[in-house]
């Protein structure tokens, strides 16, 4: 049971574990995300993270549940706490595994060292409460229930996810903004081998294991060079952080992040 195999993240995963053989149900918070679904070969689940009660059946009857839903308003941390919560109920008692999605921008500025699952949280303050739930599901394995906490860097590869937007935001502006000088790394996965290591989890990680997904990292400036490129006619610009924050509001901060992820 996935709660958002319509989204970036979760289509891959749901798309590689039907591959594999796996029967897939999926929260579907609208009739258009549920007849994506359908097409894909999902079962949809009608429901909203909002209202626990409307999927937990669902949660209850999976041998896999995977988080990677977010309702991406003012209380998306909120809800993210209320969904973890219910699913850690629904399966405690069960040999039902539950992986929840996190991200590394809750190691905040990671500087010259190669950050790792060791690596001490500073988290940026719009994500502050992932590591809260980060270590609630991490721990929940000490009260026997399967838990596995996966921290996918920037996610790139086919039509969606941030740095797509910038391409698209390039054909139509002809410009790729950077922060400051752009010398800040920027750690990097396919989202084909993100998809894969949530399987990989699945199969063979401990009760409690904790995971980075990177799998390289580039310097910001050549990213937007490369995306430029990609565009066509575009060009990399750089923007002070102040005028940066205005056009990109909070997501200004999380460009402007220095983080070289690896793992243990």
């Amino acid at each position: 049971f996935l709660t958002n195999a319509s989204g970036y993240i979760g289509k891959a995963v749901a798309k590689a574990a039907l591959q594999k053989g796996h029967t897939v149900t999926a929260l579907a918070r609208s009739p258009e995300s549920a007849q994506k679904l359908e097409k894909i070969g999902v079962k949809p689940v009608p429901g909203d993270l909002k209202e626990p009660q409307k999927y937990i059946d669902a949660v209850k009857q999976a041998d896999v549940v995977i988080h990677t839903a977010a309702t991406n308003d003012a209380d998306t941390g909120k809800y993210d706490t209320l969904t973890v919560d219910s699913i850690l109920d629904a399966v405690k008692g069960t040999n039902a595994t539950f992986v929840y999605t996190s991200g590394t921008w809750v190691l905040g500025d990671t500087g010259d060292i190669i950050a790792d699952e060791q690596t001490p949280y500073e988290p940026l303050p719009f994500v502050a409460w992932r590591a809260e739930n980060e270590q609630k599901v991490v721990t929940a394995a000490q009260k026997g229930i399967k838990t596995v906490v996966i921290r996918p860097v920037i996610v790139y590869g086919g039509e969606e996810g941030i740095i797509d937007n910038l391409l698209q935001q390039a054909q139509k502006t002809a410009k790729v903004i950077y922060v400051e000088n752009g010398e800040n790394y920027w750690s990097l996965v396919h989202v084909d081998d993100l998809a894969d290591l949530y399987l990989l989890a699945i199969e063979k990680a401990q009760p409690g294991a904790l995971y980075n997904a990177s799998t390289e990292y580039l310097p910001a400036k050549e990213i937007a060079e490369l995306i430029a490129k990609s565009a066509g006619n575009a060009q990399a610009k750089s923007l002070p952080l102040e005028e940066a924050r205005q056009l990109l509001s909070i997501f200004a901060d999380a460009f402007a992040l220095d983080q070289k992820i690896g793992s243990v």
